[in-house]
């Protein structure tokens, strides 16, 4: 009876045991189980996780884009309305540009016969030049203009030149001789002939050739060699060719 006893006792134990270890069994897979879940939700939050913070990325990104878009084209608009606006004002200031030029010209062709006779001929020709120039219709403006201006400055740089020049002249209004010039600025003009036995000086009160006596005529003969660099440089007393008022007040507008 005791071994009996015994056996179930250790029957039901068995049994016992292989049920718990079968529990234990089941509780690690269900753990696994539910771990290999938790993991799948975890990877899967991180991935919905990233999907998003990428899809935000690129939402700030095109919001950026589009700002500076926007940006882009409120400045587009603005340059193209200034262009527009100076070609709206572009045919008005070529209408007015062409009358000014022309009025210019006639400034400078007068100024040039009422200046000082030396290299006229050359300078009212290059006037015609430009006159002609200015009836061109494949000519721009701005190349009519820029000739126009570059003999304005031509004549501005004669008022600063000690030049020298062999030219023909009358001298007593009737025969014609070559000559040498001496051309101070705007302010004195001498000839010399060429046998150096005569010189004189441009009057532009009388618009005519003034004789210089023999002590002028040395001083001439000073200044030319000073313009072509033949002597040192020393004071020349000669009388000028416009009177002294308005020689002072060329020289303060030059």
């Amino acid at each position: 009876m005791f071994a009996l006893m015994c056996f179930l006792a250790s029957s039901a134990l068995a049994s016992s045991s292989t049920q718990v270890r079968d529990l234990e069994t089941s509780a690690q897979q269900q753990a696994i189980q539910i771990q290999q879940q938790l993991e799948q939700l975890d990877t899967q939050r991180r991935q919905d996780f990233e999907a998003w913070r990428q899809a935000r990325r690129q939402l700030l990104l095109l919001e950026a884009h589009n700002e500076r878009q926007a940006a882009w084209n409120a400045r587009l608009a603005e340059e193209v309305q200034s262009l527009q606006e100076q070609l709206d004002g572009l045919d008005a200031t070529r209408e007015e540009l062409e009358p000014l030029m022309l009025a210019m010209l006639e400034r400078l062709e007068g100024f040039i016969r009422h200046d000082l006779p030396f290299q006229r001929e050359a300078r009212l020709h290059r006037v015609r030049e430009i006159r002609a120039l200015m009836q061109r219709v494949d000519v721009s403006h701005a190349e009519k203009l820029r000739h126009l201006l570059t003999s304005y400055r031509q004549e501005v740089e004669q008022g600063r030149l000690l030049a020298v020049s062999r030219e023909f002249i009358r001298p007593d209004a009737t025969t014609e001789e070559r000559v040498t010039l001496l051309r101070v600025g705007r302010i004195g003009l001498y000839y010399l002939s060429e046998d150096q036995q005569r010189a004189g000086v441009w009057s532009a009160t009388s618009q005519s050739w003034l004789a210089l006596n023999a002590a002028q005529r040395a001083q001439v003969q000073a200044g030319l060699a000073m313009a072509e660099e033949r002597g040192l440089p020393q004071f020349v007393d000669l009388p000028l060719s416009v009177p002294l008022r308005e020689a002072t007040g060329q020289g303060a507008t030059e």
